[in-house]
């Protein structure tokens, strides 16, 4: 069953503690740019987590062409064997919600690898907008774009207007 972090768009406030708690996490540092989740904002007053949903027939893995991306047998996350990544970006171009990133001076691809199922992120966002959840399908279906996101937050739940 694939097990991933899922937003609740409506409770994310844009604080960040997410970007922080997650490059602390992996890289022991304060830095949004080696986050595994990335909050996106679109202005006047959305913000966008983008993160992995660990498709369950994922695109990055079968994009790799040196096979590097696997899937972790106890969390079921998508996992990047970055020691051995070299850079070239498939697995990026291949992610439908373009959350993988490469790192700025290691130059490899990163990913959420779910924090071996205790997400950080989870863990410490203030306003649970971020949950782990076991999902009895694919959860491709989450995996968009946080434009395609935000475009349907200001229709659908803001019911702003359209920007003109």
């Amino acid at each position: 069953m694939p097990r991933a972090v899922i937003v609740n768009y409506r409770e994310c406030t844009g604080c960040r503690i997410c970007e922080l708690a997650c490059s602390v996490r992996n890289e022991n540092v304060v830095s949004p740019q080696l986050s595994r989740i990335r909050v996106d904002p679109f202005p006047p007053s959305l913000d966008v987590p983008v993160v992995c949903v660990q498709c369950g027939k994922a695109p990055c893995i079968e994009a790799c062409p040196l096979g590097l991306l696997i899937r972790d047998s106890e969390t079921r996350a998508v996992v990047v064997q970055e020691e051995l990544c070299n850079g070239c970006g498939s697995c990026i171009n291949a992610c439908p919600a373009q959350a993988i990133f490469m790192h700025p001076t290691r130059h490899v691809a990163i990913k959420c690898h779910l924090c071996e199922g205790d997400p950080e992120c989870v863990k410490l966002c203030p306003t649970d907008a971020l949950n782990l959840y076991d999902l009895p399908f694919d959860t491709r279906v989450f995996a968009k774009k946080s434009n395609e996101i935000a475009e349907e937050l200001r229709k659908h739940v803001l019911m702003l207007p359209e920007e003109r």
